[in-house]
């Protein structure tokens, strides 16, 4: 049984406040653990928004933290954690991160010009831990670590190099699709994203708009709740979580949007909610 808890759940910016306390106001960020990984020493990151920070509070400072990230793409609301993580500021310590390319310039490359002058003050290389970043060629990572993680990438259509990701540990499959372009009729998903989904006993799917707020902005990268719902039933998905909210949801819109899909939208078996901040999940 594997453990999984939300960080940041909120996306394109953070949104600090009264109104979004409840679900919470960082961005994209959850944590992995594998049931064998009894201390959690091997965290397995998906994403790395400012939601990281949060995470950072319960890690350890003396340079024992070692991780893998997955990363699906380099939007701000993805990586605005990094710089800020503090156990990697230590000797000793190690993430390793996963993600795409970009047009022909490696992650590393990409990462190591937005973490720096003139947009940043601090590099990568001036924190003292080791950050190595591979991009991401094959289709299939196997993960040395507690449970044996088997890490599926594919290409996600979004508004630039984006992978959904699928991981397979202690016999549960939890598929990660943070950003993802809907289609116009809302309905129809790609292959290679119900590769990802499918038979998943947790899938965490963007859900930023309603229906309406997406017939103005069609082509901005992101999907409505019902293409969520609409990629869980056709992959045969066991639980749905709404994830990247809107940053302008209240806590009053979401909880009547989760409660609406909860009472009308569902097919028998599958379980919806939308994510939040701090909630932990045993699956």
């Amino acid at each position: 049984m594997a453990r999984l808890k939300f960080f940041g759940v909120r996306g394109s910016h953070p949104t600090p406040g009264k109104d979004n306390s409840k679900f919470g106001g960082n961005t994209s960020c959850a944590v992995l653990y594998s049931d064998a990984d009894v201390a959690g020493e091997f965290p397995i990151i998906l994403d790395l928004g400012t939601g990281l920070t949060c995470f950072a509070d319960s890690q350890p400072l003396d340079g024992s933290f070692h991780g893998i990230a997955l990363l699906t793409h380099l939007h701000f609301d993805h990586i605005q954690g990094l710089p800020f993580f503090t156990p990697i500021d230590r000797q000793n310590a190690r993430l390793v991160i996963y993600g795409p390319n970009e047009d022909g310039v490696s992650l590393a490359d990409s990462l190591n010009t937005l973490i720096g002058p003139p947009f940043f003050p601090v590099t990568l290389a001036d924190l003292r831990g080791d950050i190595v970043v591979e991009s991401i060629l094959v289709e299939e990572i196997k993960l040395d670590q507690p449970g044996s993680p088997t890490i599926y990438s594919r290409a996600v259509d979004h508004t630039n190099a984006t992978f959904g990701f699928r991981i397979q540990v202690d016999d549960r499959v939890i598929a990660y699709v943070p950003d993802h372009q809907a289609p116009l009729d809302n309905a129809t998903v790609s292959d290679s994203v119900l590769e990802l989904c499918r038979d998943a006993d947790l899938l965490i799917h963007d859900a930023q708009y309603t229906r309406k707020e997406f017939s103005g902005k069609p082509h901005w990268g992101h999907s409505t709740y019902d293409f969520a719902l609409s990629v869980a039933t056709k992959s045969n998905a066991k639980t749905l979580a709404f994830f990247h909210h809107d940053p302008r949801r209240s806590d009053i819109e979401l909880g009547e949007i989760e409660e609406s899909y909860r009472n009308s939208s569902s097919p028998a078996g599958l379980r919806i909610f939308a994510a939040r901040e701090g909630k932990t999940l045993e699956i």
